[in-house]
């Protein structure tokens, strides 16, 4: 990368990085392009050249927060952490913090709704950091230990366990549930790992 193309992912982190501080102190309603133009100290055209709206800043966010994730989990799966572990942890990890950011994690859901015709899910299917890819490599990792059977696809099982953490989380958000999402999330993902069918 060289120094100009730098520069321009410098500002926009610094767009990213403003932007998530005034989500969580303000509120994301509450929170103006202008008012993130101004704590990131750029001019608001120079936002509008990095995003084209509020969405795709929260979008953007979460974007970051899963490359971190996955970073995190190839470090484990590299020290031969038990994989099954790991998963539990990234799910419990994404439902602590929904449930601490229940609003701003509101508004997430209706972003990613509102840019599904634009091709968004498909523009990052291939990028190793979204969930399902991270649990794809989990996955994997747990075949080869053999905790998991070699016939499941880890395309499909990254896809099922992401989907279901996803729903477990906008069902929550929804039904403005009380019962902890952690708990929630930990029963969905038993019931896909051992199944509700009772042995004869």
């Amino acid at each position: 990368m060289g120094r100009r193309e730098d520069k321009k992912e410098a500002t926009r982190q610094d767009i990213l990085s403003a932007a998530g501080v005034l989500f969580v102190k303000k509120g994301y309603e509450d929170t103006s392009v202008d008012d993130i133009a101004e704590s990131a100290n750029v001019a608001k055209g120079t936002f509008y050249y990095h995003f084209k709206s509020k969405d795709e800043v929260l979008i953007g966010l979460s974007i970051g927060y899963l490359k971190r994730m996955s970073k995190h989990v190839d470090e484990r799966l590299a020290k031969n952490e038990p994989p099954l572990e790991i998963l539990m942890w990234v799910l419990k990890k994404i439902a602590g913090d929904t449930e601490s950011y229940k609003d701003l994690s509101r508004y997430f859901y209706i972003a990613l709704c509102a840019h599904m015709d634009q091709g968004f899910d498909s523009q990052y299917r291939d990028d190793p950091a979204t969930l399902p890819n991270i649990v794809k490599r989990i996955v994997e990792a747990a075949q080869k230990r053999g905790e998991i059977d070699a016939e499941a696809d880890p395309v499909d099982m990254g896809i099922l366990i992401a989907g279901v953490s996803h729903h477990a989380q906008l069902t929550w958000i929804l039904r403005n549930e009380k019962r902890p999402l952690i708990e929630k999330v930990e029963e969905w993902i038993d019931v896909v790992l051992h199944g509700i069918v009772k042995s004869e």
